[in-house]
């Protein structure tokens, strides 16, 4: 084992100028022994995130040296497995491009955006993806997971306020992007891009499209109806929905269709239809008693849009 040692003050500088050696030693005088043919092999399944969970059950640093595992993991993936995208890449790549197109958004002519699509759209090529071409569902857990509440807001704002902010090309590449990173999303972010445009009844129709073709995800058409619900549809909530509702009880997909309840108690209240929202109620009712009784002791949860 090693004797080099990476010193405290690697929280402040960082680990790129520790040699190898160092970090290795590190990792073993706190009771973590790894070598590269070891780290190779954990690569094929795992990312730098989920390596540094798997190894903190014997870690034994404390204070400064207790979150080291996941900044060593990070360091020797980018020194052993430089040709291979790390999550980081994208969480890093993703931020820039955000902080980017919000400069632009609040006036900035100097905003480096085309510099941060490049950079995005060279990382896009080398993600690790499925046989649709989707990208691998493990790595982009990793990659998001870094990112709070507000900046998840603000990623799911951020192509419509383009849009609507006149940028429509940006937009466009964003929604694009978007869709690609998370493929539930498809044909839902660029048609909220159209609507923004001014383009509303064929982004309408899209959406409808989405919320009723049976080989999309649940997930997929339920974000058709939120889509619709936020561009103040609620017609077309009600239209979608009811169908939807009926086939996640057919289903006895009884998450969907607590789902699609709260959407069309939302849709039915903006439109004022009182006898709509009592025949609701029943199914509600309904709904909640089947999950009950598929779920017994699983907390139901308050599904408010």
């Amino acid at each position: 084992m090693s004797t080099d040692r990476v010193d405290k003050a690697w929280q402040r500088k960082g680990l790129k100028d520790y040699s190898t050696e160092a970090i290795i030693g590190t990792l073993g005088h706190y009771g973590v022994q790894v070598s590269e043919a070891d780290f190779r092999q954990l690569a094929e399944k795992k990312y730098p995130g989920s390596i540094a969970e798997g190894w903190m059950p014997q870690w034994k640093g404390t204070g400064q040296f207790a979150p080291f595992p996941y900044a060593a993991a990070g360091e020797l993936w980018r020194r052993w497995l430089s040709d291979r995208a790390a999550p980081y890449d994208l969480s890093e790549g993703l931020a820039q491009l955000m902080g980017s197109l919000g400069q632009l958004l609040q006036g900035s002519q100097q905003a480096p955006v085309g510099p941060a699509f490049e950079r995005m759209n060279e990382l896009r090529k080398r993600l690790p993806v499925n046989d649709k071409g989707e990208p691998e569902p493990g790595f982009m857990q990793e990659a998001l997971r870094v990112f709070d509440e507000r900046a998840a807001r603000a990623f799911d704002d951020l192509a419509e306020m383009l849009a609507k902010a006149g940028h429509t090309g940006h937009a466009d590449a964003f929604a694009d992007l978007e869709e690609f990173l998370l493929p539930d999303r498809r044909g839902i972010s660029r048609s909220i891009v159209r609507a923004a445009r001014g383009e509303r009844d064929p982004a309408l129709e899209d959406l409808q499209k989405v919320a009723t073709d049976g080989a999309r995800s649940p997930l997929s058409r339920v974000l058709a109806v939120d889509a619709l619900l936020h561009l103040g549809a609620n017609d077309k909530v009600v239209t979608v929905g009811r169908p939807l509702l009926e086939e996640a009880e057919r289903t006895q997909d009884w998450h969907l269709a607590l789902d699609l309840v709260a959407r069309l108690e939302h849709a039915h209240k903006q439109l004022g239809d009182r006898s709509a929202l009592a025949a609701l109620a029943n199914d509600r009712a309904r709904v909640e008693k089947a999950h009950d009784e598929a779920h017994p002791g699983h907390r139901r949860h308050h599904h408010q849009h």
